[in-house]
């Protein structure tokens, strides 16, 4: 049997569809992954900024804690003064003052003897 030409065409009209159908899906389909490809890559993208930026900011934080401290620190030794040379001095100072006591306690212990014998040998009626 023959198939009258206007079904010829309505079949092979359909079977065209069908083929464009097909393709279409894979065209989308090619889109969608595609699509996913690229929000995958900026995805990476983006977490490798934030990893660089955060390096950075620590770099940052780094430098401004070191100069933090390095004012802090000529700060201090404005203030306080150096802690070595204040410890000799003191310790000088004690060894002159100990020094002083021991020649005033020197020239005076023969007076102070002879003060405490006669307190202690005197009898008062």
């Amino acid at each position: 049997r023959k198939l009258r030409p206007r079904a010829q065409d309505t079949a092979l009209e359909t079977m065209d569809a069908t083929a464009k159908a097909h393709i279409g899906i894979q065209k989308l389909l090619q889109a969608e992954q595609d699509a996913a490809e690229i929000v995958a890559k900026a995805k990476q993208d983006k977490v490798a900024r934030l990893k660089q930026a955060k390096a950075e900011a620590d770099e940052e934080i780094a430098a401004y804690k070191a100069q933090r401290q390095a004012q802090f620190e000529v700060f201090s030794k404005d203030k306080l003064g150096d802690s070595g040379a204040h410890s000799k001095t003191t310790q000088s100072a004690t060894e002159e003052e100990l020094l002083l006591i021991s020649q005033q306690v020197a020239g005076n212990k023969d007076t102070m003897m002879n003060m405490l014998l006669q307190s202690v040998t005197e009898v008062s009626v």
